[in-house]
């Protein structure tokens, strides 16, 4: 069972999230032969500007701040 990750910036709409979460799965799916509900889309909001997973960028120190998790294709995210 596939699993993807998507850090985003905070502020975008719920319906933009479904709609992402619907058409990787989709595609992953195509990609995969698995079923659509057998892929696992975990998608997290980022602060604009934080470096996502504790990493660093131009010398920053990551300040990723996860906030909401959706988890799976039928996702309310």
């Amino acid at each position: 069972m596939p699993v993807i990750t998507v850090d985003w910036w905070q502020g975008n709409d719920r319906e933009r999230r479904s709609h992402l979460v619907s058409e990787l799965a989709a595609a992953t799916s195509r990609v995969t032969g698995c079923a659509p509900d057998e892929v696992t889309v975990i998608v997290r909001d980022c602060e604009p500007g934080a470096v996502p997973h504790g990493g660093a960028s131009e010398g920053r120190p990551g300040t990723a701040d996860p906030g909401e998790v959706g988890l799976g294709h039928g996702s309310p995210w």
